[in-house]
Formats: structure tokens, sequence, C-alpha cells
């Protein structure tokens, strides 16, 4: 079977304090979602005896920025005259309630290879997990944990028959292949 977009969903969610997850689906219309399949490695530098290579010549780490320095994810949705355009405009405009919700912020709380990853500096930045699920016989998926959605990157495209809502984030936690999307107690913005 060949994956194709239309075979996709898009999800993204808050942090779930008090019991509860907060989600939104956004359907594949546009099929244009890119990002990385893993984060990246550390430098590696080799250590010669004096300029020369023998038996003692060995590699050390870089420091550990590349592992943590935040990578680029986009996607696209076209806008309806309906509630799900709303709540997804109000979400990716860096709002902290919708629709009464309080939505609870990724950082400070993701995890990333042992480390929690510390919250921003500006406590106004909000930072979401993105689930994304192509369906198949073997599902494939990957899972952006703590993606900053700066709210002046965020795009919309006029054309004669729609909008486009243009969406750009960066992803400062982990990056993991899934094959379903996280389950618990998971309520729907549009429908809560």
């Amino acid at each position: 079977m060949i994956f194709q977009g239309k075979d996709g969903e898009l999800r993204i969610n808050d942090h779930g304090l008090n019991g509860t997850t907060h989600y939104l689906e956004v359907l594949f219309c546009e099929m244009n979602f890119t990002g990385p399949t893993a984060r990246p490695k550390t430098e590696e530098t080799l250590i010669m005896n004096r300029g020369k290579m023998d038996t003692d010549a060995h590699y050390i780490d870089g420091d550990d920025a590349p592992i943590y320095a935040p990578i680029p994810i986009s996607f696209s949705c076209r806008l309806a005259d309906t509630s799900a355009s709303t709540v997804a405009l109000d979400w990716f405009s860096g709002v902290t309630t919708i629709r009464t919700k309080v939505l609870y912020s990724r950082d400070g709380n993701a995890v990333w290879l042992g480390n929690t990853l510390p919250a921003f500096r500006d406590s106004s930045k909000q930072a979401y997990t993105i689930e994304l699920l192509w369906d198949g016989t073997q599902d494939i998926g990957y899972q952006y944990d703590c993606v900053y959605f700066p709210p002046s990157e965020q795009t919309i495209t006029e054309s004669g028959d729609n909008l486009i809502l243009s969406i750009n984030g960066q992803v400062y936690g982990g990056v993991t292949r899934i094959t379903a999307f996280n389950s618990g107690a998971m309520t729907d913005l549009v429908t809560a």
C-alpha cells in the first residue's frame, strides 16, 4: 500500500494538566506537511596524535546544542466558516484559553533524552504536541513534542475559492515514531 496525504490526520494537543488533554484535528486537505523524521546528533571532532592518524586517534563529542536546538515544521489547512477554523486560528495565534478551556504548555514539562526541557524565559510562549498519523495496513506517524508557533510566522493566503492558514512551528522536544494517536483523557476543543 502506498501512503497518500489523503490518508493522514494531524492533531495538536496541550500538556493536559488538570487531567484533560485538549486537542484539535487538522485535516490534510492541503497535504503539505514538512518536518524532520529525527532530531540531529552532536558533532564529533577527530583528535589525532600531534596531527597524525595512529591508533591513539579518537573522536570526542561536541556540545549538546544541536540536540536541543529548535527544528522547523510547517503545514497548512483551509479555513471554512466553522468552529474548527475559529479554534485553529485561536490556537495558532498563541492564546492560552479557547472556549473557556485553558491550554497548558509543554515547555518546562517535556522530557527529551532523559532531561526535562526548561520553561521558556518568556512565559507568554506556549508549546504543544503535534501528532501526525497516516492510516494504512501498518499505520505510520510522528510525534513532535514541545512545538512553539511564533504568532508572527502564521499567515493567511487568500484565493478566489478559499483561505489557507499556513502554520510554522519550532520543535524543541523529541521527534518520535508513533503508530497511534495519544490516548487517555482527550477532549476535542471543537466539540467540547
